[in-house]
């Protein structure tokens, strides 16, 4: 290992023209959905719009990480605007993520497995809601607690223990930022509805939809990985122009060891000593559901984002 290792520069020019030709492209779905007729046109635009917002997420992910641009300035700004659109709050996603980071595959986030004791019965129906939408509709009902009833996120309602670690790591200061934020999302969407016409029920729909098509996918990058804070995830082959829509998402193992390097070199840090299953198998095998597990061995805690690439040549 050597202290001198620098990751690549972030694409920040890409990713602009990326950031804004997908917000671009979802307005204008949107716009289009509500003018369509038949509900066939009208679902086939949805899933349009459910796969066009995956990349979305992967460079709010960037964002998070601030590798979206180099000038954190430019980083912060698309960040937040990123994060309306999924739509949350950024202060709050780059939390809770960064977080999930330093817990990765720890009791707190074993969402694929269970212990002897659990109450497997309510392991699966947690399991299957959060992949069916819910760990999406989470995000927006944030924002609705957050104008609403703040205490609920301070960690004094919730007693589910992956969501209680999650919320008790966002520093108390930044809960003033994150309600502005929210109001911020609010205003947007409200303001994009009302501007230009939009019906809220089909709107509704293709984000409805497309918190089903992300939901689904979010965790079978980590299924079934070694329960291990830093190389918890999988590098899952994908057909090529899929790991392109999902802008190289499918390489995350090479993600939580190397954080700092944006997307576009993922695959220079591929772990050699790693199999690569298949990204259609490891969906597939993912709707099993949770699978028994064995007592987490003790790693060492990770840093501010669970990297070792500050001490890595990669």
């Amino acid at each position: 290992m050597s202290e001198s290792f620098s990751p690549p520069p972030p694409p920040g020019r890409l990713n602009v023209c990326l950031a804004l030709g997908i917000i671009s492209g979802g307005v204008g779905l949107q716009w289009l959905a509500s003018r369509v007729e038949g509900n066939g046109t009208l679902l086939a635009l949805g899933v349009v719009f459910a796969f066009l917002f995956l990349p979305l997420y992967s460079l709010l992910h960037e964002a998070e990480h601030r590798v979206f641009h180099a000038n954190a300035s430019v980083n912060e700004a698309f960040g937040v605007l990123l994060a309306a659109f999924f739509p949350g709050p950024f202060t709050f996603l780059r939390a809770c993520h960064l977080g999930h980071h330093r817990r990765n595959r720890s009791d707190a986030e074993m969402f694929d497995l269970y212990y002897p004791s659990d109450n497997l019965a309510w392991k699966r129906v947690y399991f299957y809601f959060l992949y069916t939408g819910g760990f999406w509709v989470a995000v927006p009902l944030a924002v609705v607690s957050m104008l609403v009833w703040p205490r609920m996120l301070r960690g004094q309602v919730l007693k589910d223990p992956s969501t209680v670690a999650m919320l008790n790591g966002i520093p108390e200061g930044f809960f003033r930022r994150i309600r502005w934020e929210c109001a911020g999302v609010v205003l947007l969407h409200a303001g994009l509805i009302l501007g230009l016409g939009l019906s809220p029920g089909r709107y509704l729909l293709l984000y409805v939809l497309y918190g089903v098509n992300w939901s689904a996918q979010q965790y079978i990058t980590h299924a079934a990985s070694p329960r291990h804070v830093l190389d918890g995830a999988h590098n899952l082959r994908a057909a090529r122009v899929y790991e392109v829509l999902l802008l190289h998402f499918n390489w995350h193992l090479a993600h939580h060891q190397h954080p700092r390097v944006p997307w576009l070199y993922l695959p220079r840090y591929d772990d050699p000593s790693r199999e690569r299953p298949g990204y259609l198998t490891s969906f597939l095998r993912f709707w099993r559901g949770p699978r028994l597990t064995e007592p987490l061995v003790p790693v060492p805690a990770p840093a501010e984002e669970g990297s070792r690439a500050a001490s890595s040549s990669g």
